[in-house]
C-alpha cells in the first residue's frame, strides 16, 4: 500500500476519528479541571462554612503546630488556628482506627481568659479505610462538648476518665481512634493556648493500665513486686485484670480474670500461652522490650510472631501488662521520694550507713548548690554543704546557722523531717520553718529537702545496695 492510498484507507480516517477524540477530550478535561478545581484554601474555606454555618467566623490567626504534636503514633494535631470569634479551631486525626485506618476531625475550644472552658463542638471532616462511618450520628459526636467541667479537671476521654460510649451500631475501632483525635486536640489546646502542663506519669508503659484501680505491693526484702493490674479498655478488647509477679526482674507468675473479648470468637483466638501466662515464665525486661513498643503505641500483627492470631488488641493488652510489671520493676520496689528537689545524686552504702553527695536543683531566688548526708541507723550522723547557698549575701547570711553548720539536722530521723517538709514535696511557707524562718524561706527549704530526700530514702537504699538492715 502506497503512503497516499494509506490516507485514503478505513484504518487511517479511524485512526484520525480517534485522535480527534482524544484530542478533544483532553482540551475538555484541561477546561473542566480548571473550572472544578477546588484550592487548599477553598477546601479549607468550605470546611470553615460547614462548622460554622453561616455565622461568618473566619481565621484571625493560624497557630504552630510542633512536630511532637504532629507526629504522635496515636493521634496528631495537623492544624490549628484561633477564629475572629475568639474560639480555637483544631483538626486532628485519630490513629489505629480499623484495619489501621484514621478519622479526622474538626473541634472548636473555648477559653475564660486563662482558664479551660471547653469543647463546643466536633464537627467529621474525613476518614481513612473506616467503612462504618455510615453507623455515626450526631449525637456520637455531640457527647464530646458534654464533659467540660471533667475536661478542665484534668481528665481526658477514655478508660479511666471521661468514659463515653458509641450510640446505636458498634464501631469500636472508629470510635477509638475519633476519642484519639479529640484527646489529641484537647491536649495541644491547653498545652499550647493555655499554657497548662501535663502532668505525666512517671511509669513507663502507664498508659495501658488504669493505676486508679490497681493494686501494686513490693517486697524489697524479698525482692518481689506483685501486681493486681486493671488493663484499660482496647477497642474492641474490654478492660480485665492482670496478676503478675516479677522476682528478682524476672515474672514467676501471671494470670487473668474476667472477660478478655467482648466476642467470644475473638477472646478463642488468643493465643493459649498468653492465656494460661506460659509465654512469660521467666521473661525478663529484654525479653519484653523486643516485642512491645518503646513508646507504648500500638502492635500490628507482624509484631505479634507466633502470637499472631487475629485478636491483636487483646493479645496487646496481655503483652503490655507485663512490659509495664517488668519496666517499672525497680522504681516499685526501690520508690524514690524527693526526687524532685535533687539535680544530681551519689550514695555508698557501708554496713547500716548510706552516704550521700547531693546536688539541689535551682529554687529561685536560691542557686543550685551541693550537700553531703550521711545516715546510720536511720538518723543522720554528718551534714555539710559546699557552693553557694544565695544569690544575695544578705539572704545568705539570713539563713540560719543551725542549717548552715548542720547542727539542727545531728540525729534527726525520718518522723523529724517529715514534720517540716511537706509530704509531696511541695513549697514551704516562712511558718512551716518555726525556729528556722529567717527570711530566706527558698535557701533553707533547700537545706530541709536535702534531708528529707536522705532519710526517707535510707531503708530503699540499704535494700537495693544490700547494707545492713536495722
Amino acid at each position: 500500500m502506497t503512503v497516499k492510498e494509506f490516507f485514503k484507507s478505513t484504518a487511517f480516517k479511524s485512526l484520525a476519528v480517534l485522535l480527534t477524540i482524544v484530542i478533544l477530550a483532553g482540551g475538555l478535561l484541561a477546561i473542566f479541571n480548571d473550572v472544578l478545581y477546588v484550592s487548599e484554601e477553598e477546601k479549607f474555606e468550605r470546611s470553615i462554612a460547614k462548622i460554622y454555618g453561616d455565622s461568618g467566623a473566619s481565621v484571625k490567626e493560624t497557630l504552630t503546630v510542633a512536630d511532637e504534636y504532629k507526629n504522635n503514633s496515636s493521634a496528631s494535631v495537623n492544624q490549628a488556628y484561633l477564629m475572629s470569634d475568639g474560639k480555637y479551631l483544631i483538626q486532628a486525626t485519630g490513629k489505629n482506627g480499623y484495619a489501621n485506618g484514621t478519622i479526622t476531625v474538626w473541634v472548636i475550644l473555648a477559653r475564660e481568659g486563662a482558664q479551660f472552658k471547653g469543647i463546643e463542638k466536633v464537627v467529621y471532616d474525613s476518614n481513612e479505610g473506616q467503612s462504618f462511618m455510615n453507623r455515626f450520628t450526631e449525637a456520637d459526636y455531640k457527647q464530646f462538648s458534654e464533659h467540660n467541667s471533667a475536661l478542665a479537671e484534668g481528665k481526658i476521654f477514655g478508660d479511666g476518665g471521661i468514659d463515653v460510649v458509641k450510640t446505636g451500631a458498634s464501631a469500636p475501632f472508629t470510635f477509638a481512634s475519633l476519642t484519639g483525635a479529640v484527646n489529641a486536640a484537647v491536649n495541644y489546646f491547653k498545652a499550647v493556648v493555655l499554657g497548662v502542663e501535663t502532668e505525666e506519669s512517671p511509669y513507663l508503659y502507664a498508659n495501658w493500665v488504669n493505676l486508679e484501680e490497681s493494686t501494686i505491693t513490693p517486697n524489697a526484702a524479698e525482692k518481689t513486686v506483685t501486681y493486681a493490674l486493671t488493663m484499660k479498655k482496647n477497642p474492641p478488647a474490654p478492660s480485665f485484670k492482670i496478676n503478675i509477679t516479677v522476682k528478682e526482674g524476672k515474672i514467676t507468675a501471671y494470670t487473668h480474670e474476667g472477660k478478655i473479648a467482648t466476642d467470644d470468637d475473638y477472646a478463642s483466638d488468643v493465643a493459649a500461652s498468653l492465656k494460661d501466662g506460659t509465654f512469660f515464665n521467666d521473661m525478663d525486661k529484654a525479653g519484653i522490650l523486643a516485642i512491645v513498643k518503646e513508646d507504648g503505641a500500638k502492635l500490628e500483627s507482624s509484631d505479634l510472631g507466633t502470637l499472631t492470631t487475629g485478636a491483636t488488641r487483646s493479645s496487646e493488652v496481655f503483652l503490655y501488662a507485663a512490659a509495664f510489671a517488668l519496666c517499672n520493676y525497680d522504681a516499685f520496689l526501690y520508690p524514690i521520694v524527693y526526687g524532685d528537689w535533687i539535680t544530681e545524686e551519689t550514695h555508698t552504702v557501708t554496713g547500716n550507713a548510706v552516704a550521700y553527695e547531693l546536688t539541689i536543683k535551682k529554687n529561685p531566688p536560691a542557686p543550685s548548690f551541693k550537700v553531703k548526708v550521711t545516715v546510720t541507723d536511720g538518723k543522720i550522723t554528718a551534714y555539710t554543704y559546699e557552693g553557694k547557698i544565695a544569690t544575695d549575701d544578705d539572704y545568705a547570711s539570713d539563713v540560719a546557722a543551725s542549717l548552715k553548720d548542720g547542727s539542727f539536722f545531728h540525729n534527726m530521723e525520718k518522723a523529724g523531717i517529715l514534720a517540716i517538709v511537706k509530704e509531696d514535696g511541695a513549697k514551704l511557707e516562712s511558718s512551716d520553718l518555726g525556729t528556722l524562718t529567717t527570711g530566706a524561706t527558698r535557701s533553707s527549704e533547700c537545706f530541709l529537702y536535702a534531708a528529707a530526700y536522705a532519710l526517707c530514702n535510707y531503708e530503699t537504699f540499704l535494700a537495693k545496695e544490700g547494707g545492713t538492715q536495722q
